[in-house]
């Protein structure tokens, strides 16, 4: 039943004009929105997108032996916490929870009712420089987000998010620039943390 609401969802969203959206697939109740703080965020990669998040990771994994930093595992705890300007050269598993509860700390999210986050990102795509010249191509992070009442281990609320970004031409794919992984994270921690929030203002970095 989970999987046929999933498949409604992204189908729904999958085009330029619905990017940037968060549909509910149980939405929080009144005594959630805006009085949570996020406690704890683990990431999963569902296998249909694994190969493409290799590719990216693969790169990161490379700036990382650049900048001269200790490889890191993707299934140990991160000891001390890594810079922002770092971000960019862990594994997405790790670099996620970072992003997201930095734009939860801006957003004030730092009391209230103790949430668990759980991300299982279902597609991740890069826009195609061929077809963006000649049609336009797309980028896109999206997944199911599943909200846990960290005391009871109750579910309290479950979003499909999905974050897709048209990209037009040379122009386009210029304007874009590099660390489309870490933009495409970013913009995914804005719009659940709007969400869980209930409010709409801009966060820094935001367009």
């Amino acid at each position: 039943m989970r999987f046929a609401i999933i498949a409604a969802i992204t189908l729904s969203v999958s085009s330029p004009a619905f990017g940037k959206a968060v549909k509910p697939v149980q939405p929080l109740s009144a005594e959630y929105i805006g009085k949570t703080m996020i406690v704890e965020t683990k990431v999963t990669l569902s296998d249909v997108t694994r190969a493409n998040f290799d590719k990216l990771e693969a790169k990161a994994a490379e700036k990382r032996a650049e900048a001269g930093l200790p490889v890191v595992a993707k299934d140990f705890a991160l000891g001390e916490r890594p810079k922002p300007d770092d971000y960019s050269t862990l594994p997405i598993v790790q670099m996620f929870p970072l992003m997201l509860e930095d734009v939860a700390k801006e957003r004030g999210m730092t009391s209230g009712k103790a949430v668990r986050i759980a991300v299982e990102f279902d597609s991740l795509k890069t826009a195609n420089a061929g077809a963006a010249i000649l049609f336009g191509s797309n980028d896109q992070l999206a997944g199911l987000v599943t909200v846990t009442d960290a005391e009871s281990g109750k579910i309290i609320g479950e979003y499909y998010v999905d974050v897709l970004n048209q990209r037009n031409g040379l122009l386009g794919l210029a304007l874009r620039g590099s660390g489309v992984r870490e933009k495409l994270a970013a913009e995914f921690s804005k719009r659940l943390v709007q969400t869980l929030s209930g409010s709409k203002k801009k966060i820094k970095g935001d367009s």
